[in-house]
């Protein structure tokens, strides 16, 4: 007979409060009410709220179980109050598994688990390359690493990580039945913060567009502190007149569905991602891509000629050769084509591997 008062998986994701429009936040609140549907597990987060700019809490889906919020000055006394709320939480929630999202949240989530006096698993979960962020060795107070990338498993090695404690997990994305259709001319597409230079290295973008010589427009959906910088930077450049702006959407891809309808390609210049989920999200409704060939994932995700193609990074020149080869006699991918290129991206096969390795860390920690 089916023991039915089996005790659920508790899975805890720690966390910053996040600005609430980025990828980041978009794959947090994905993993969660995933992890919720599951028949054994049920996942929620603990965020550490020291006053950083929120504009946006749809990410997070009611799916807070609890929030640290201190906004003193000093950081240290800020950090142990944090932390002593945390290991209160581990105390009272007794959870399984933590994943942190970040390495001073790391730091602060082993001393918790330490203070709670309860076993508890804890796996870094890291959405940016590792190498660049402040303090990266924080991550190796980690029992496990979940790495998005190739790429950052092996900085992850590289900073002193046993090889057998990282597994790669790529992001999932939903499948759909959704295609965005292609206009008969070129129609570029942009979704995502507005850097200038940064990570998203705006620049490289317009530079290359300016080299297009055949007919384009291009539709900018997202924001950014570099929105007017961008903006006067096209004017120079004499393309203004063929883009439009179409500011920061809740969900970007029912405004492209609906208010822009059709485009060629979409386009990604960045200087460095974590895994970059806005190219898969293209993919699964046909779209084709065209990225730099940043660390991390772009290479992981694009297969020339297949679905996108890459180019090398900061090479606004090898990016305009791509965009301008796109006109005459150039043939794009079917679209269900570009759909079964990131089959193994979709969601459900995304799952199946995750809960076969949570399953596993579980077991070695209760065995402990």
């Amino acid at each position: 007979m089916k023991n039915n008062n089996i005790r659920k998986q508790r899975i805890v994701l720690v966390t910053d409060l996040m600005a609430g429009r980025g990828g980041m936040e978009n794959v947090t609140g994905q993993l969660i009410t995933a992890l919720n549907a599951e028949a054994g597990t049920e996942a929620g987060l603990f965020i550490i709220n020291s006053g950083e700019e929120s504009h946006s809490r749809a990410w997070t889906a009611n799916a807070v179980l609890a929030e640290s919020v201190c906004t003193l000055r000093n950081k240290k006394i800020k950090n142990l109050i944090h932390t002593l709320r945390m290991a209160a939480f581990f105390r009272r929630y007794q959870p399984d598994h933590v994943l942190t999202l970040n390495t001073i949240p790391c730091l602060m989530t082993r001393r918790a688990i330490s203070l709670s006096g309860r076993k508890i698993m804890l796996s870094s979960w890291m959405h940016l390359p590792p190498r660049e962020r402040y303090r990266p060795h924080y991550l190796l107070r980690a029992d496990h690493h979940f790495a998005i990338s190739q790429q950052i498993k092996q900085q992850l090695v590289d900073l002193g990580a046993r090889e057998a404690d990282v597994d790669v997990i790529y992001n999932p994305v939903k499948r759909t039945e959704v295609v965005i259709g292609r206009p008969q001319g070129l129609k570029f597409l942009y979704i995502g913060r507005i850097h200038f230079r940064r990570q998203k290295q705006l620049k490289d973008l317009f530079d290359a567009l300016q080299q297009v010589s055949v007919p384009w427009t291009l539709e900018m959906v997202g924001d950014g502190e570099d929105l007017a910088q961008c903006q006067h930077y096209a004017a120079q450049l004499g393309i203004a007149d063929r883009i439009t702006w179409h500011g920061w959407q809740e969900n970007a891809w029912e405004y492209v569905l609906h208010q822009i309808r059709q485009v060629s390609c979409l386009l990604m210049t960045s200087n460095f991602e974590g895994f970059p989920l806005i190219l898969l999200e293209a993919m699964s409704r046909g779209v084709y891509c065209v990225s730099s060939d940043c660390i991390s994932g772009p290479a992981e995700i694009i297969q020339n000629g297949h679905n996108g193609q890459l180019y090398p990074v900061n090479d606004s020149m090898a990016l305009a050769a791509i965009l301008n080869a796109m006109s005459g006699d150039f043939r794009f991918p079917d679209h269900q084509v570009i759909k079964a290129s990131i089959t193994g991206f979709y969601e459900e096969n995304y799952m199946k591997h995750l809960m076969t390795v949570l399953n596993r860390l579980t077991e070695v920690k209760h065995d402990e």
